[in-house]
């Protein structure tokens, strides 16, 4: 059965439910006495499941639901996958901007990585610049497709009232 989410405020639970699963996981892999690296490497890989596994199951406005999305699809709209790509576009770079200033010695700059293991920074680093890549990639091709429907004011549903 193929799952797909339509509705905003599914969007919204998904995401808080994924983020709330990366708690826990770095704690059961500590209790498991794994090396800090892997700890990390797969907190990440969890963030990153997350999010490409929210990228094909959700639907925007006037997107078919049944066939499964392009593998490029990140988004229904060329506007929010370029902000999303913004925004994933920046933390790597603040990050990095972060763990070079700490390799030259800033010591502000250690407390900020004292949570981070270096393969986990770099990891991160790596796995947040791809899905950065990613978003851009599909505002880009979404612009060359023809406009969907325009999108909704929010509005509360009356079931939600």
């Amino acid at each position: 059965m193929d799952v797909r989410i339509t509705r905003w405020y599914f969007k919204l639970l998904y995401v808080v439910g994924a983020w709330l699963l990366g708690i826990p996981v770095p704690a059961l892999l500590n209790a498991l006495h794994l090396p800090p690296a892997a700890v990390d490497a797969v907190s990440w890989a969890v963030s990153l499941a997350s999010v490409l596994l929210g990228a094909r199951i959700f639907r925007g406005r006037g997107e078919p639901v049944a066939p499964p999305r392009p593998w490029w699809k990140m988004t229904a709209r060329p506007r929010l996958s370029g902000t999303l790509g913004i925004l994933f576009a920046v933390t790597p770079a603040s990050a990095a901007a972060v763990a070079i200033a700490a390799a030259l010695g800033v010591d502000a700059a250690f407390g900020a990585l004292d949570r981070y293991t270096d393969a986990g920074l770099w990891t991160g680093i790596l796995e947040i610049t791809a899905l950065a890549a990613l978003y851009l990639n599909s505002a880009a091709r979404l612009r060359r497709l023809p406009a969907l429907p325009a999108e909704p004011k929010f509005r509360t549903p009356r079931a939600l009232h």
